[in-house]
Formats: C-alpha cells, structure tokens, sequence
C-alpha cells in the first residue's frame, strides 16, 4: 500500500504535465469565447439603453443615422489602427497598410452602424430573441458547449494534485498589459564636450518597466559614457564606455546583471559625451506581456462580438431576408447531407491525428494542411448542394412562387438564401474548426511520445492552435465565394448542372496562376484567352495556404485583409449577377 502511494504522485503529475500541454490552448479558446458572449450580451443592454433615448431611437429612420454611423465607424477604426503593433502588417510597403485598413474600416462598419440600426425600439426590444434563434442559436449552443469544457478543464485541476491550466490567473491579468507593450524608440541630443574640464553628465529619462522587458539596443552616433548618476563619485554600478556606430544589446535570456542601463529603483540612466560635437543616443525598448498568448483571449473575443453584432445587425437592416434566411438554416440542417458531412469530417481530422506521414517530424503541417483543406471541400460540397438544391428545387417546384406571394420582394428571396448557407457553412467551420484546433494542439505531444522525446511546452501547443487559425479563415472565405457563385447560378441552372459548373471552376481557380504563366510565350489568341479566364474566374490560390503552412511562415493581417476585400469584392459580383438573372425569371 505505501508502494502503491510513494509511484502514484509522480505518476499523476507526469500526465498532468500532458494535459497541461493539451488542454491549457484549449482553456484559452473557451475563455475568450466567454469573454465575447458577456461583452456581446453588454451590447445588448447598450443598445437597449439607446433605444430608450428619443433622439437615438429615430437615428435608423433618418438620414442622419447613416452619418453617425459613419462617424462611429471612423473613430472605432482610428482608435484600433493606432491601437495595432507597428510590426502587424509584415511590410512598410503603402499597400499592405491600405488593404488592412479597408479590411478594418469594413469590420468597424458592422459595428458602427449596429450602434444605429440595432438601437431601435423593436431590434432592440427583440435582441435577445435574434440571439436565441436561427444561426445564433445554433453557434450560442456549440459556444457554450466550448466555454462548459473550459470550466471543467479549469475546475478538473482542484481534484488532480495539480492545476491543469497554466496560470489561468496570469493570463487573464496580462490582458491590460497587451495594450501597453511593444516596440519604442527613445532618442536624446547629449551637448557636446567642453574644451576644458569634463563633461557633465546628463539624465536620459527611461520610462522602462522592466518586468515587461524582453530586449533593449542602445546605439550613439558618438563615443559616450553610461553612468547611474550625475557625479562619478556616487555610482553604485562600473560605467560603460559606448563607441561611436557601436550596439549594445541585451535579451531576457540574459542576466539582468548584464542590463546596459540601470535597473534598480530609484537609480536613473545619465550619459557623457566623449566628444566635441553633439551625440545621439537611442535607446530601442522591446517590452512584452508576461503571457503573450493572452492576445488569443481578445482576438477571440473580438471574433465572438463581431459575429454576435452582424446577426443582431442583419435582423435589424433586413427583417424579410433574414426570416428566409431562418427557414433556409432550418431545412439545410434538417437534411442527412449536414450531418453526414459533420460526420466524415470528424472522423477524417481524428485519422490525420493519428496516421503516420512518414515526414521526418513535420506530420503537425500536414494535419494542418489536409485538415483546412478537407473541411473547405466538404464545406464547399455543403453550401453548393445546398445553394442549387434549395434555390433550383424550389423554382422548379413553385414552392418560391409562394413565398414571394408574400410581402418578400425577389432580392429579399435571393439574400435570404445567401446569409442562411452562408450561417451554415460558418457553423460547419466553427465545429470542424474547433475539432481541428484540438487535434492541432495535441499533435506536437503525439508526435513527442512517439519519437520519445520531451514533452512540449504548452506555449508551442498554443503557438501550433493558433497559427491554424489564418488557414481555416481563408479556406471559410474560398467556400463562401464557391457557394455565392452557385447561388447565381441556381437562378438558371438546374442543380446537376450548378453542381458541373461549380466543380469546373474550382478546378481553373486553382490551376489560374499556372495556366497564364504557361500561355506567356504561346500564341496570342491562347494568351487571351487565358488572361479572360483568369479576369473572370476567381483565383482560388488566393485562399490556399499550403506554400506558408509547409514553409512555416506567418501569414500577416494584411494577406487576411486582402483576402477578405477579394472575398467581399467577388460576393458582392456573385450576388448582383444572382439578383439580375432572378428579378426577370418566369416563376409560373
């Protein structure tokens, strides 16, 4: 018996040491989950609290609502543009900032004219119910789902000798230090020396946290002198000499003994200069919050608001599309082929967990990339079945001549069908998505106890979770234009058809590049021809990530940005081809 209770410790805390690895990513997703229902659900009183003001109210009937939209739209865009890491946007080319800007302007404009429309008296009065049926009902049930796991990963962690989640406290307190962290530049113009007698030493204010600093560089342009106070005689610390063109760097993998500046309390940094003109000095500051991976808490959140404000938004702006929105979800998850597919794409992701690519150690981009890809095709599969199946079967079966015997113009019919597939392929994505994130940060420890090796750190889990999230967003935004155009296209085509064509251009949107690239020294006609294909059909290998998952490269906001405005831009062509062809189809 003590035999049994001296092994069963350390037995406990070495699998703890796992699920720690595995389930602390997992923590974080579900807590920044949490985190945006509650701040969604403080919308909802917000814009209660609106409605009940007269002036504020009227704004969605009136002209002037739009301009106060606008306005809210610009100053919620300036505040997180100026709010964003110099280094986000990958380069200081005038076109990356551009594309993330407009990508940004869109998002805050769901916002800012969400603060107008949905603060009327009867969106408001209905938000919660908006909030409880349709798709957001559908995506409020598997959120909570995800939050209700958290809780029992945390809660899991009183019962084991140790806690499960790595410093759950930490990490939700290192959110207000994210906002205040990053790259600064500190520069001082120190006098020259005087001809005769010795330069005084001059303060240098150095505004440093030093529990947030992750690197500092300190350069001069003349030979100076780095001391801790203004009179040699009282430095507590040697001084440093600093050459002309000369670097001294410090990171926080070294001893803070090593630090080029004083970094006791109270101690000041005071600079000499050795020379008869003027120096320079730069101090570059790097600081970093004590767990960076808090900033998944707040891209999550953000991503759960702007979610919960475009439905609330959606039913506020357009009330008759939405309700046929509502029925087309209803239908489409009614049928076996939702399930189905939901079904075969779990089962695929657990089989990518655990087959072995024989990759020398890079099984993990391969999960990732045969996992986004099988989910973008069954989505794909998923919203064109269900774009020519309930656009075409109900033409053909006048079951739309019915509906628009109601007061439902034909372009609320045709936007109706879009947002509700469109809420269906973002709930296919959202709970294949999450099995994929599971499975993505429980890869490195497969792959750990097969090789036998050491376990990983629960931040290289979360790094793995996290940078699969860029590859199911443009993998979303390739099933969405896919799915738009055979919407456009059900308005004419019957669904064997729809289906013929769709698969067609999925093929040439993907081989787009390659085929002009390949007509370049052919004839002119060929070349033509290639150049309209590529004109007309959307690029597909826009949305494709496998060259930066396989290369392991960082996919920037400003590729997102500039996906999403493709994505928006072929939509919205998508859509007014699909309103053009139906507004004088014979329904009888």
């Amino acid at each position: 018996m003590m035999l049994d209770m001296h092994f069963s410790l350390p037995l406990a805390q070495a699998a703890n040491s796992w699920l720690t690895a595995w389930l602390t990513p997992i923590w974080f997703l579900a807590v920044g989950i949490a985190m945006g229902m509650v701040i969604l659900f403080a919308l909802v009183f917000l814009f209660r609290a609106l409605s009940n003001i007269p002036g504020w109210r009227n704004l969605a009937s009136s002209p002037t609502g739009h301009v106060v939209a606008a306005i809210i739209t610009l100053v919620l865009t300036a505040a997180i543009w100026f709010s964003l890491p110099k280094d986000l946007l990958g380069s200081t080319d005038l076109k990356e900032p551009l594309l993330l800007g407009i990508a940004l302007l869109l998002l805050c404009g769901i916002v800012g004219w969400a603060f107008v429309f949905c603060a009327a008296k009867q969106p408001a009065d209905s938000a919660f119910a908006t909030l409880s049926e349709g798709a957001a009902a559908y995506l409020g049930v598997c959120s909570l789902v995800i939050v209700l796991i958290g809780a029992a990963v945390w809660g899991l962690g009183y019962v084991l000798p140790e806690p499960i989640v790595a410093e759950p406290v930490k990490a939700i307190a290192t959110i207000p230090d994210l906002f205040s962290t990053g790259k600064s530049t500190l520069t001082k113009t120190v006098d020259a020396a005087p001809a005769t007698g010795e330069a005084p030493f001059v303060e240098f204010d150095l505004p440093i946290n030093f529990d947030l600093l992750a690197a500092l560089d300190i350069s001069s342009d003349k030979t100076v002198i780095l001391g801790d106070a203004a009179d040699s005689a009282q430095f507590s610390r040697v001084p440093i000499r600093l050459g002309a063109a000369e670097t001294l760097s410090w990171t926080k993998f070294q001893k803070i003994e090593e630090l080029p500046v004083p970094y006791d309390e109270g101690t000041k940094l005071y600079v000499q200069n050795r020379e008869i003109d003027p120096a320079t000095v730069t101090v570059e500051v790097l600081t970093s919050p004590p767990v960076p991976e808090s900033t998944s808490l707040v891209i999550t959140a953000l991503a759960v608001v702007l979610i919960g404000v475009a439905l609330l938004l959606q039913q506020s702006v357009a009330p008759r599309a939405s309700a046929v929105a509502h029925a087309t979800i209803k239908n489409e998850l009614a049928q076996p082929l939702f399930l189905v597919l939901m079904l075969l794409g779990t089962l695929a992701i657990v089989l990518y967990e655990f087959l072995s690519f024989n990759t020398f150690g890079e099984d993990i981009k391969l999960l990732k990339d045969c996992g986004i890809t099988t989910i973008m095709l069954l989505a794909a599969f998923q919203g064109i079945w269900s774009a020519s199946s309930s656009i075409s079967d109900e033409i053909e079966g006048k079951t739309a001549l019915t509906v628009l015997s109601k007061p439902i113009q034909r372009r609320s019919f045709v936007i109706g069908k879009f947002l509700g597939i469109f809420w269906v392929l973002a709930l296919m994505f959202f709970i294949l998505g999450t099995f994929e994130l599971v499975a993505v940060a429980y890869k490195p420890l497969y792959d750990a106890r097969e090789a036998a090796s050491e376990a990983p750190t629960w931040q290289l889990c979360h790094r793995e979770m996290i940078s699969t999230v860029p590859g199911l967003v443009m993998a979303f935004m390739q099933s969405v234009v896919l799915m738009a155009i055979s919407v456009a296209l059900a308005t004419r085509l019957p669904q064997l058809a729809n289906l013929a064509v769709c698969f067609a251009i999925y093929v040439v949107g993907n081989l787009t590049t390659s085929l002009v690239s390949s007509t370049l020294e052919g004839f002119e006609i060929v070349r033509f021809v290639a150049t309209l294909i590529s004109t007309i059909i959307p690029i597909l290998e826009h949305f494709s990530l496998q060259a930066a998952i396989d290369a392991g490269n960082p996919i920037t906001m400003s590729l997102l940005s500039g996906n999403l405005i493709y994505c928006l831009l072929y939509v919205l062509l998508a859509m007014f081809l699909a309103l053009l062809l139906f507004e004088d189809r014979d329904l009888a």
